[in-house]
């Protein structure tokens, strides 16, 4: 959430904030994301494209809900009731915290700003579920229109950390489903008609759990920017002494996999999009759509030396590789780790968008936290955060 916050006030000092279409979140990222979507109407405009109240109706909010740790107090909930009461517990503490009440209704409309969609993973058909204004939707199931659906609840889902945050259940029937848009391959088998009880009750898990990027619901739009939290992935020199260590470890190695193929995926549309120019294949051919696109990625445990030659905040590899490993929690990890979090992301997402997309924008040149990577902290208050140029 930090660390996205970080991206999100470099966006918004480029301008591109306000140009964004879609924005598509799983897992920590969701509180981000569904915070900005709450405060989106509110935000004010310059001529540059710059929201000038950015860092009050969103930056400050934010710091002050990181300095709340609820980790112990829903976990010690998912741990006793094996998960049947923490997905209300932790929307509760979303709603009261953050979202004050709000529903999906309360997101931008399309002709007010990007569309959010929230996504969260359906542990029942194994797919993603998908939270927005216009509707939710499981492809498998169908969609549900203009849902009065809970802000929190959404993220709550989306960010269901499993095993002890996990899973939250939704009541669904009291809704009614239209066909999807997403429909199944021609050429793979189908099974027997889905058991009416899926459209009844979807059990949902993190987001993450079946696209750690968000990248699916947009997946073909020619210009993505993707921040990617999540932690790197670890060795271990561990002989997995147990079958609970094994399958643990299984499941880390596996999650990384998917991880790396769809990162890799997402770095060959962009290498594709050079490649296409220089052959005249543009963006309104379908086999660019499929193949190609324009965009930077950025992530966590990013190497800031890859982008010695673009210039810019000066990070230091060693504590940025320290904080890609801050374990993602609810909890308050300090004034420091706070402002080093929110400086590491708005670093690296200014490096790969200059290095990637916006070749001739100027480079950050201050902290919009105190102390940089590394440095001396003092007490943060939403006061300091720096009125950015």
């Amino acid at each position: 959430m930090l660390f996205h916050t970080g991206a999100l006030i470099r966006l918004n000092e480029l301008g591109l904030l306000k140009q964004l279409r879609r924005v598509s979140s799983v897992s920590g990222g969701s509180i981000s994301a569904g915070f900005l979507g709450f405060v989106w109407k509110r935000l004010t405009w310059d001529n540059d494209n710059v929201a000038t109240n950015f860092d009050d109706e969103y930056v400050a909010r934010i710091l002050r809900f990181s300095r709340r740790s609820i980790d112990y107090i829903c976990g010690s909930v998912g741990f006793f009731t094996q998960g049947l009461l923490v997905g209300p517990v932790v929307a509760w503490f979303y709603d009261q915290f953050l979202f004050k009440g709000a529903s999906l209704q309360d997101l931008p409309s399309d002709e007010e700003g990007p569309r959010f969609v929230i996504c969260a993973t359906n542990l029942s058909t194994g797919s993603l579920w998908r939270f927005s204004k216009p509707y939710m939707a499981d492809w498998r199931l169908g969609r549900i229109p203009w849902p009065n659906f809970p802000l929190s609840r959404a993220v709550a889902a989306s960010s269901a950390f499993p095993p002890v945050l996990s899973p939250l259940r939704i009541d669904l029937s009291r809704y009614t489903f239209e066909p999807d848009d997403l429909r199944p391959r021609e050429d793979e088998l189908h099974g027997p008609p889905l058991p009416d009880k899926l459209r009844r009750r979807a059990v949902l898990t993190d987001g993450g759990a079946y696209d750690n990027h968000g990248l699916e619901p947009v997946d073909e739009w020619p210009t993505l920017f993707v921040s990617d939290g999540g932690a790197p992935h670890s060795l271990t020199t561990g002989g997995q002494p147990t079958w609970y260590h094994q399958l643990a470890r299984v499941l880390e190695v596996e999650d990384n996999q998917v991880r790396s193929l769809r990162r890799r995926q997402l770095i060959h549309r962009f290498q594709n999009a050079v490649e296409f120019a220089r052959h005249s294949i543009g963006a309104d051919d379908p086999f660019y759509r499929h193949n190609a696109g324009k965009g930077a990625y950025w992530g966590i445990g990013t190497n800031p030396k890859v982008y010695g030659a673009v210039g810019g905040l000066e990070c230091a590899p060693e504590r940025a590789a320290q904080l890609a490993r801050v374990k993602t929690a609810l909890r308050d990890y300090g004034d420091e780790t706070r402002a080093e979090l929110v400086n590491w992301g708005y670093a690296v997402c200014d490096k790969a968008l200059r290095r990637w997309y916006l070749p001739q924008a100027a480079a950050a040149t201050r902290w919009p936290m105190p102390g940089g990577i590394g440095g001396r902290q003092g007490k943060i208050t939403p006061e300091l955060c720096s009125k950015h140029t």
